[in-house]
């Protein structure tokens, strides 16, 4: 909205870990500049804190993109694994057979995967996020992979993301060990105000502002106070800011303004820059309030200026069938007239509102929920319910496996979500700290929809009372229609590649004739896809890619999270 009124090209404030608009303060420039020596050294293990928002991820995107093509690369979102689950996720990753329900069998498929790479002069890199998530048999996993390596160089470096918890858990007696294999551990804190200033002109400059002041100073003092200099929240009072400003027709965004705006985002506001999130203290209740936030201002975006919401289709019984004639007798009274009763039409399905969500929660077990949840994802896909008998986490994951559908991680910036725009699974607790699933079904104005909470009903809240119950995991659901391996990579042939050249010259990003070998010019056109649709730009082709191809092309039918005009919107954009 407010784009062209300040001169921007782009969102200055997205919430997007986008490595071009990375300000390297002091802190983060040493954290970078070690994490380069000791990937060029060969290091085993490397691990980064920070408090949530300070830049871990961006920074980690940022290292990415500066190791070059002779560096393969697997990312870890969902730490919480077990040994035997860790070993399957980095597999698959690197696009290597998941089979085998033994560690030792997993590890040998890897590690001859880590020599040929290694004989090739490729170096391998794992980095895991929200690692303080880790529980210690799985720490203790990781280490062990570590001791794959040749005489003179690890075949595997490792890079540990995490929260402050991280610091806390490797410090525990147990993983001394894991401990002393550390060679480079860096915390990044917050920003100073002078840095402050510097981070919000440097976003403005790359966005495409001229050098004219649009904070002015006490503008940027006020960031400073609200946000307590953590990157991710100095986001949100800058872009609430913007739109204010631009509400109100001011050219310079002043300290009176930016003040006005700290109402909108208290929840999300910090105390000091050691503290938690509000609502439940969790990072991903913030980023998905703001995915939320988000996918409102899309809805509201893509409507027409003057446009009526559509009208309900009418629904009108068949007329009864005409009555044979029939001879009057004159002898007798005519009858009077029969009305003939018209079936009412069904009456649509009405989301339950007015209860709180707390009270619902606790109306069902965990397992119960769980299997609630599954037959709403059923239902969204229009497959046959389940017999209703509560069922464990595992049951939750094979049943979906089994029809073909699959749970994508989604990062709590909720970016990956909103541009697939599908259904998801999300995880909430209670004041009592039960933990239970529900299914995000829709986003509708300022309110979201749940189904799973209540068996067989739909249940509508307010995006503030999702936010106090939000544990902080979410998942996209999604089917791979064509049964496409994992990971499609540059150097691949045969069908797939076939595929994916044809859906990418459906889409404009590729003029060649599909020939099924994935060379420099697929490549190019997937990564201009990716950047497109705010994927990490990668050139290969996983699961989120995949996701977002399905959804970009109308043969695929998906279930949708977002209301039908933005679904026509984005279809035609």
């Amino acid at each position: 909205m407010y784009l062209s009124y300040y001169g921007f090209r782009e969102k200055p404030f997205a919430l997007s870990p986008d490595p071009r608009f990375l300000y390297l303060s002091d802190s983060h420039r040493e954290v970078l500049g070690h994490l380069v020596y000791g990937i060029e050294q060969g290091e085993g293990f490397m691990a980064i804190t920070g408090e949530v928002g300070t830049g871990k991820t961006t920074l980690c995107r940022t290292l990415l993109s500066r190791l070059g093509a002779e560096s393969e690369v697997a990312f870890l979102f969902n730490p919480t694994l077990t040994p035997l689950e860790l070993l399957k996720a980095i597999n698959a990753e690197f696009g290597l057979s998941t089979f085998g329900e033994s560690r030792p069998e997993l590890t040998e498929v890897l590690n001859g995967f880590l020599l040929e790479q290694s004989a090739q002069g490729r170096r391998v890199l794992l980095i895991v996020d929200e690692a303080q998530n880790l529980e210690t048999e799985t720490l203790e996993q990781l280490r062990l992979l570590s001791n794959l390596e040749t005489e003179t160089t690890k075949l595997l470096q490792i890079v540990l993301l995490g929260q402050p918890e991280l610091d806390e858990k490797l410090a525990q007696t147990e993983m001394r060990q894991l401990r002393q294999r550390i060679s480079v551990w860096w915390h990044l804190g917050p920003l100073e105000a002078k840095e402050t200033a510097a981070y919000v002109r440097h976003r403005l400059r790359i966005a495409g502002a001229l050098d004219r002041p649009i904070f002015t100073d006490g503008g940027l003092k006020a960031v400073h106070q609200l946000s307590r200099g953590v990157p991710r929240v100095i986001n949100l009072v800058c872009d609430r800011a913007l739109l204010a400003g631009y509400a109100e027709q001011q050219a310079q965004i002043d300290r009176k303004l930016v003040s006005r705006t700290a109402t909108e985002l208290r929840p999300a506001r910090t105390r000091r820059a050691s503290s938690r999130w509000a609502f439940g203290g969790r990072a991903g209740a913030l980023a998905f309030a703001t995915g939320i936030a988000l996918a409102i201002a899309l809805a509201g975006a893509m409507r027409q200026p003057g446009s009526a919401p559509p009208e309900p289709p009418a629904v009108s019984a068949a007329p009864p069938a005409a009555p044979a004639p029939v001879v009057a007798d004159p002898l007798k009274p005519e009858p009077a007239p029969v009305e003939v009763a018209r079936p009412e039409p069904p009456a649509p399905r009405v989301p339950l509102q007015g209860v709180a969500l707390e009270r619902l929660l606790r109306t069902q077990t965990p397992d119960a929920a769980r299997s609630a949840t599954l037959d709403a994802i059923l239902a969204a896909w229009e497959l046959p319910p389940t017999e209703g008998e509560p069922i464990e986490e595992e049951d939750l994951r094979a049943r979906l496996s089994s029809q073909r559908l699959e749970l994508l991680p989604v990062r709590p910036e909720m970016t990956a979500l909103l541009d697939a725009a599908t259904p998801a699974i999300v995880s909430l607790r209670d004041r009592a700290g039960v933990a239970r699933v529900a299914l995000l079904r829709s986003v509708v104005g300022d309110r979201v929809e749940l189904e799973g909470v209540v068996r067989g009903e739909s249940v509508s809240i307010e995006t503030a009372e999702l936010l106090q119950h939000l544990d902080g995991e979410v998942y996209a659901v999604w089917r791979d229609h064509e049964d496409l391996p994992r990971v499609i990579r540059p150097g691949d042939q045969g069908r797939p590649v076939v595929w994916l050249q044809q859906v990418l010259g459906e889409l404009g990003y590729y003029r060649e004739t599909a020939h099924g070998s994935f060379d420099e010019r697929t490549r190019d056109a997937v990564s201009r896809f990716q950047w497109d649709r705010s994927i990490e730009v990668d050139g290969a082709v996983g699961p989120r890619t995949q996701m977002s191809l399905y959804d970009a092309l109308p043969r695929y039918t998906t279930p949708s999270l977002l209301p039908e005009s933005v679904n026509l919107a984005r279809a035609s954009s």
